[in-house]
């Protein structure tokens, strides 16, 4: 008997599911005018085929509902985060469907005559709903969310990598920053990179902006330099601050196979390159 006062509520959900997402679409627009009103047309749908899904939840088994909401949230989901919406303003959506199938549930329930224990049974149904939908929507959002403040960071770390020719067959790449395991690949990519395709015979580590130099750091500029020889390349090392010549010391590590400078100034002058005033 109680599968049919479900059935029941389900279906008069489902018929209204029109009504109900253009009444939403037009509180929304009027809500966030700038940011869902130029996209209304394409949420209006998705709204639609929400109100059926929380129709159509209420008569399903709990295991097939969960399934269900699972697959409509991350596709939809990833969809309204491509169009430029905001997880806030998605989620104040909620309300609505929660007040009138809330509605829809306690005018049948009076028709049917429901005890409190039923009431109640359908009420949970309901909430249980409700925050499937929620949480399974959010989800894309935040996972979109992260890939493009990923794709800025690995955008950002390029630019912070830049390679600078200074004379035919010589480059420097000033480093400012700390140095990770993305950068230090990054590094290794940009070096070899512009060594090829600037044909260079020296290159220049310059670390003048490098806070610390510890066992990691001191790793990857090794391998840096053993590529960059691999190619033919004379690779160098400027910026060594007596601070990071102490901490080298400190920690044992050996740099007695790469040609250090404390300047850029002076590695490109072991080089052979030399400035206008010095000339003179």
């Amino acid at each position: 008997m109680m599968m049919e006062h479900l059935r029941l509520m389900s279906e008069k959900i489902v018929k209204a599911k029109y009504q109900l997402a253009h009444f939403v679409t037009d509180e929304q627009n009027k809500r966030y005018p700038d940011q869902l009103l130029p996209i209304s047309n394409e949420l209006l749908p998705l709204r639609v085929e929400l109100v059926q899904l929380y129709g159509e939840s209420l008569a399903m088994e709990e295991k097939e509902r969960k399934k269900r909401l699972e697959e409509w949230g991350r596709k939809t989901g990833r969809e309204c985060a491509v169009m430029g919406t905001t997880l806030d303003s998605m989620l104040d959506e909620v309300p609505h469907y929660r007040h009138f199938i809330g509605s829809v549930i306690k005018e049948e329930a009076e028709k049917a005559n429901l005890s409190l224990d039923e009431l109640y049974e359908v009420i949970s149904i309901l909430d249980q709903t409700v925050n499937d939908v929620v949480y399974y929507f959010s989800l894309p959002f935040v996972e979109f969310h992260s890939e493009q403040l990923k794709t800025s960071k690995e955008a950002l770390l390029e630019l912070s990598v830049p390679v600078v020719p200074i004379a035919e067959g010589v480059a420097v790449l000033p480093i400012v920053g700390t140095i990770d395991t993305y950068r230090a690949k990054l590094i290794m990519e940009q070096a070899l990179d512009s060594s090829v395709s600037l044909q260079l015979t020296h290159f220049v580590l310059d670390l003048s902006g490098v806070p610390i130099i510890d066992t990691f750091v001191a790793q990857k500029l090794f391998q840096i330099i053993e590529a960059l020889t691999l190619i033919g390349v004379k690779a160098k090392i400027s910026g060594i601050t007596p601070e990071i010549a102490q901490t080298i010391v400190n920690l044992g590590i050996d740099f007695s196979g790469v040609r250090t400078y404390s300047t850029l100034k002076q590695a490109l002058r072991a080089i052979g390159f030399t400035y206008e005033s010095e000339e003179q």
